[in-house]
């Protein structure tokens, strides 16, 4: 067994130990902690829910969705969440880091195996193999890696690069069909660009026939069945993907890839040939690294005479000549050429879908998705090395730059990983490449730890850099908020909506605020407004329908408050008929009850819109109602104590005792130490005449908490009822 092939992955898991250690960072908690396909929080996210999801949990056919499509991402996440529950980070970096070690002993074989080649046809068959460690170490250390690995929906890149590679394997050495259709689907439905796997296979093999290599002089009509069916069950994967977004393409936010708005052809096209001269800048130099590269982190080339421009030219100039050089029928270095335009082929191919030559996507760059092309980069410098080391000369100089080279990288990735570990640390050493959203991010962070002042500074010092981040006024208006700020809270929100007209939660904030101003009117038109926005080019779907809920429930008890006691002078049982009040104000609580029904219809699984409707029912003595909309909600979350304890007074209160002991059990169940449980528990088993049962609840109820008064009394109660038989019970005992 190659030495190389332990030594790489172990120096690979060494760099990635201390990711171990970290959180869910950015996009993490949307992928995970907020995806109810990975939580499995309600019914509707079943297996076959994935197949039909975006990466973030939404339909792939609502006009909302970011068209992410990775169901094996997120079943893996769903997984982990099963077996270890779904807030325990460490275990997801595990995985990640485990995969990198896996994906990292793959490039070493591969890259021995070009290794040996290389020496065969050089023959130099004694030579030590240094190729595939220099392919293997580099891969291992390289810092490019470090958002993939660290974050955890990098996980996408992992899998993706761990199938593509197989694949690869399986499909060079002519094995099962099958397997490589079996790998090509695997690969697609980990990340998009997987599908690039076909005409990596499908080019290496042009490349082979040039060189007239032995394998494909033979069984050619075979060969020639076998691309076909692999070129239609690609071609298949993307028509099945596209059907299921329902033809349409995702649509992204100007600030995530400004370019591709820009209105400018010349704009558009220079910047667009630029990225990828970038992106190769990062593998050669990964200096500057950043959590995003959005909004104006890389300014567009916007005119020919950008030095920029310069740099694009000689990158193409130089990728068309090693192209060239690698397909020239020539009889000497065949299989050198081979191996080179293999390792070009894996580094370029895969980044195509990022160029926004076949659509644009939502971002402008991303150091992420090099994670597959730094294979091909990685055994390009491997090969070269190689080469350099066969020539017998400058040996130890060579070794020696090496070493520098592996030494700054492994410090780099580990530096990296560092940032990676929090999102305070990630989005402070965004701040020199990406001030607007870094500073944004960062605020939001210090504000839910409680530093509110450097959260305030934070906030503006992004908006100095980018006035119209709707997020951030929004952000900066829940400050103020919080703070009892009202009226400046009510300036950051109308700067929010005037900068994003459909940002739901800067209504429901504001709404909130003129609530509490009591200025009804103003809170009424905003509720309005709130709940019919549509969640067209939402960056976040859920967060905006939750606010849209949030509004629907807000706007129920707005017109709730038009009754007050004073205006009526009672409430007809289980109707919704109010009796010898303001008819006005009377259509106003109809009107309320019908936006808690509105709520219950946009979140059916929401506990809060339940509990609030069951709240308004029992308000009003209709206790029966009450009692069913608790029994839905204890239902959907079974361990909550709150919702057990709700449903079993409504159905006391609706004199369903038998079903109320049945919850008053459950509490006791779920809160053993807590008395006011049992106490109630007792109370309605003495008003069934369960005078036994009683008693030992109390008694037990005293075990906990000796002399406590309420308990007590309820068991004096209890017993003198039970010593005049004939006495009535109904109304003896007091439940806390």
């Amino acid at each position: 067994m190659d030495l190389a092939v332990i030594i790489c992955p172990l120096v690979a898991f060494l760099l990635y130990y201390d990711t171990l250690q970290a959180g869910f960072v950015y996009d993490d908690k949307r992928a995970i902690l907020e995806n109810a396909d990975v939580t499995v929080a309600s019914e509707s996210s079943t297996m076959s829910a994935l197949m039909v999801h975006d990466f973030w949990g939404t339909p792939l056919n609502a006009s909302e969705s970011h068209g992410s499509y990775r169901p094996l991402v997120t079943l893996s996440f769903r997984w982990t969440a099963h077996l270890v529950g779904v807030n325990h980070a460490y275990w997801y970096h595990w995985t990640n880091v485990l995969l990198h070690c896996v994906i990292t002993a793959a490039v070493t074989m591969i890259a021995g195996g070009a290794s040996t080649l290389f020496l065969q046809e050089n023959k130099n068959k004694n030579e030590l193999r240094h190729g595939n460690y220099v392919t293997g170490l580099l891969f291992a250390a390289h810092p490019i890696h470090c958002e993939a690995v660290a974050g955890l929906v990098g996980r996408a890149d992992l899998l993706c690069t761990f199938f593509v590679l197989a694949g690869l394997v399986n499909y060079g050495r002519r094995a099962s069909l099958t397997m490589t259709l079996v790998l090509t689907c695997a690969a697609f439905f980990s990340k998009e660009y997987g599908i690039m796997l076909t005409p990596i296979c499908l080019l290496y093999d042009v490349v082979l026939v040039i060189h007239g290599h032995p394998r494909q002089s033979k069984r050619n009509n075979r060969m020639l069945f076998k691309r076909a069916i692999l070129v239609l069950w690609s071609v298949a994967l993307v028509a099945y993907r596209f059907w299921i977004s329902g033809f349409q393409r995702p649509q992204f936010a100007k600030a995530d890839n400004p370019t591709a708005a820009s209105s400018s052809w010349t704009t558009r096209t220079l910047t667009f040939l630029y990225l990828p001269v970038f992106h190769f800048g990062l593998l050669l130099y990964p200096r500057w690294l950043s959590f995003d590269w959005s909004m104006d982190a890389i300014q567009p080339v916007t005119c020919i005479n950008d030095i920029r421009n310069m740099a694009t030219l000689i990158f193409y100039a130089i990728l068309v000549t090693v192209v060239r050089k690698t397909v020239e029928q020539q009889s000497q270095n065949k299989t050198q050429k081979i191996l080179v335009a293999l390792a070009i082929l894996i580094t370029t191919i895969p980044f195509l879908p990022a160029t926004n030559v076949f659509a644009y996507v939502g971002f402008v760059a991303a150091e992420r998705i090099l994670y597959l092309p730094s294979v091909g980069f990685c055994l390009l410098v491997g090969i070269g090395v190689q080469k350099l080391l066969v020539q017998q000369s400058n040996r130890t100089i060579i070794c020696f730059a090496l070493l520098i080279v592996l030494l700054a990288s492994g410090r780099r990735t580990i530096q990296r990983n560092n940032d990676w570990i929090d999102e305070e640390h990630l989005y402070r050493s965004g701040i020199e490449i990406n001030p607007p959203k870094a500073y944004g991010n960062l605020g939001v962070v210090l504000q839910e730890s409680g530093r509110l002042t450097e959260a305030e500074w934070n906030f503006k010092k992004a908006l100095s850099y980018r006035p119209n981040m709707a997020d951030v006024h929004h952000n900066l208006g829940n400050l103020f908020q919080q703070q009892g700020r009202y009226e400046e809270s009510l300036q950051a929100y109308n700067l929010a909506i005037l900068h994003r007209p459909q940002l739901a939660a800067a209504y429901s904030q504001k709404a909130k605020v003129l609530y509490k101003l009591k200025r009804w009117a103003e809170a009424e038109r905003t509720l309005l407004a709130c709940t019919q926005l549509t969640g067209h080019l939402q960056k976040d779907p859920n967060a905006h329908q939750s606010a849209k809920v949030s509004a629907t429930i807000l706007m129920a008890d707005l017109l709730s408050q038009n009754v007050r006691p004073s205006d009526c002078t009672s409430i007809q049982r289980n109707t919704n008929k109010i009796l010898n009040c303001d008819p006005i104000k009377a259509s106003r609580v109809n009107e309320a009850e019908d936006w808690l029904l509105r709520a219950r219809k946009l979140a059916p699984r929401n506990p809060l819109v339940y509990f609030q409707l069951g709240e308004f029912l029992s308000a009003r003595k209709r206790h029966d109602e009450a009692a069913e909309v608790y029994i839905q909600v204890v239902r959907i979350e079974p361990d909550s104590i709150a919702w057990t304890v709700a449903a079993a007074h409504a159905l006391h209160d609706a004199s369903r005792n038998v079903e109320a002991e049945v919850y008053f059990r459950r509490a006791v169940a779920l809160v053993p130490m807590d008395i006011s449980h049992r106490i109630n528990l007792g109370a309605v088993l003495h008003v069934q005449g369960k005078f036994h049962e009683a008693e030992q609840v109390y008694l037990k109820a005293l075990h906990l908490s000796p002399n406590h008064p309420l308990t007590t009394a309820n068991l004096r109660r209890l017993r003198n009822s039970w010593n005049t038989s004939h006495q009535s019970r109904s109304n003896n005992q007091s439940f806390t």
